[in-house]
């Protein structure tokens, strides 16, 4: 049977992935933009909806701040900041995985190399020895 190929060279070679696409993300910009609507009175008593106004709306330091965008020309431009901030926070979140994966893969091979190299019995200060010594004792 053969033997299944080592993780590594996989997620090695999707770190260096992972990296070079956050390097091609230029202009980020936390927050979202949505449609604002008012209800306006008229002189006459009636109510009519206007809008819809973009709105853009961010967090700052715990605070909701939200700006009216008045220019449809910016419209696009926050569009794609915003949709690279999350290009952006999926791609971190992919790396700390690989990160991860990898640490994991690190630490299981130190272990297997430290209980491959002996027989695993006769440990100095194993539980069972020191019972062992105090039942002879007695």
């Amino acid at each position: 049977m053969k033997k299944p190929s080592s993780p590594y060279p996989n997620l090695e070679n999707r770190r260096p992935q992972l990296l070079r696409q956050l390097s091609d993300l230029r202009e980020l910009r936390r927050g979202s933009l949505t449609e604002q609507f008012l209800m306006v009175k008229r002189k006459d008593g009636s109510r009519v909806r206007r809008g819809p106004y973009p709105l853009f709306t961010r967090k700052e330091a715990k605070k909701t701040v939200s700006v009216r965008l008045n220019d449809p020309a910016l419209l696009p431009i926050y569009r794609q900041q915003i949709q690279s901030m999350r290009q952006f926070e999926t791609i971190v979140s992919q790396l700390v995985r690989v990160g991860e994966e990898l640490s994991e893969l690190a630490v299981a091979e130190v272990v297997q190399k430290k209980t491959s190299g002996g027989t695993g019995t006769e440990r100095r200060g194993s539980p069972s020895s020191r019972r062992a010594g105090r039942q002879a004792d007695t």
